[in-house]
């Protein structure tokens, strides 16, 4: 009988023992987080590091790239679709003025009549298509132009003389691929009457619109 009471005193022991356990291992854990709660205490917590995150020369790339592409792109308008020239001189007047921004269409062919910029001699110059290809023009002494034969219906009120000292005859016949320019102040001959006929590859287009930056 004492050896049957001593087995289950131990036994009931061991039991518990064995329940005191977890709640030391829960009192330890808790311990451990207060004090890792204290150390913590005051500090800022630290945000976590993102991987997306660019440096600044990741940055600065980034924006030389975007602004080399606008200017490819702008460079492209203006090779390939738009004509822009300020205009100095009187020689279109009242149209065109002296320190007018004139803006063309480089796509689009010229056409009768149309306000046009044009490289002659190296330089862009605006003026008025008066004849196609094919066409004859004629000026006379008296200052009168004809265009197969017919006074063209223009705004221009000047008279159409021809260019001392130059060797382009009349009547003229304008050749293939090729337009007859005049300025609409018709007094200033530096156009088709002193160089002859302007070819459809040194225009620049018919303009879209004339910006006055010189009053009105």
């Amino acid at each position: 009988m004492q050896e049957e009471t001593k087995e289950e005193n131990s036994a009931a022991a061991q039991i518990s023992e064995n329940n005191e356990l977890p709640e030391k291992s829960e009192k330890k854990v808790s311990d451990k987080n207060k004090q890792q709660k204290k150390k913590l205490h005051g500090r800022p917590p630290k945000k976590p590091l993102s991987k997306n995150k660019k440096t600044t020369g990741q940055l600065l790339i980034g924006f030389l790239v975007k602004i080399a592409v606008i200017a490819a792109a702008t460079a492209a308008v203006l090779l390939f679709v738009l004509g822009v020239n300020v205009h100095y001189g009187n020689n279109m007047h009242p149209s065109v003025r002296d320190g007018d921004l004139v803006v063309s269409f480089r796509m689009q062919r010229p056409f009768l009549n149309a306000v046009v910029l044009y490289d002659c001699d190296g330089k862009t110059n605006v003026g008025r298509v008066v004849a196609m290809e094919g066409s004859v023009v004629a000026i006379t002494d008296a200052g009168e132009l004809t265009v197969n034969g017919i006074i063209p219906s223009e705004e221009v009120f000047y008279p159409t003389f021809k260019s001392e000292n130059s060797e382009i005859q009349f009547p003229y016949t304008v050749e293939k691929g090729k337009v007859f320019i005049l300025n609409d102040f018709r007094l200033d001959t530096y156009d088709s009457r002193s160089f002859g006929a302007v070819d459809i590859k040194d225009l620049k287009g018919p303009a879209l619109f004339t910006m006055r930056r010189r009053g009105f």
